[in-house]
C-alpha cells in the first residue's frame, strides 16, 4: 500500500507477464502503489504462435488501464542479471522521474 513495486522475471513470455500484471491490476495491487518499476524480463524465446506479441505491448496495455498518476517505469537493472542493483525490501525510498529517466534513492 503506497509503495514502489519492483517486478522482474526470467523465462516468461510476454503474454504470461501481461496475465500476471492484469491479475495484480484486477486485485487492486497496482492502483495502490506510488510507482511501478519493471526490471528486465529476459531469457524467453518468441515462437511463431506468439504472432510478434512483445512485452512492450503488455506494458502499454497496463498503462492504458491504470491511472496516469501511477508511473510505470522500465529498465531498472535488478534481479536475474549480471550487473544489478541491490534493492532493500521495506526501506524508505524516494523516486524522482521525468522524460530523461528516473532516480531512485533509499536510506537503510
Amino acid at each position: 500500500q503506497g509503495g514502489i513495486l519492483f517486478l522482474e522475471d526470467v523465462n516468461e513470455h510476454p503474454y504470461r507477464i501481461e496475465r500476471m500484471l492484469l491479475q495484480l491490476h484486477e486485485a487492486g495491487v497496482l492502483a495502490s502503489q506510488q510507482a511501478i518499476i519493471l526490471g528486465h524480463f529476459n531469457q524467453y524465446r518468441l515462437y511463431e504462435v506468439d504472432r510478434g506479441y512483445q512485452l512492450d505491448s503488455a506494458i502499454r496495455y497496463i498503462r492504458e488501464h491504470l491511472t496516469k498518476k501511477i508511473p510505470i517505469l522500465t529498465g531498472l537493472p535488478f534481479g536475474h542479471q549480471a550487473n544489478k542493483l541491490t534493492l532493500p525490501v521495506g526501506a524508505q525510498a524516494t523516486l524522482d522521474y521525468n522524460g530523461a529517466g528516473f532516480h531512485l534513492k533509499a536510506n537503510w
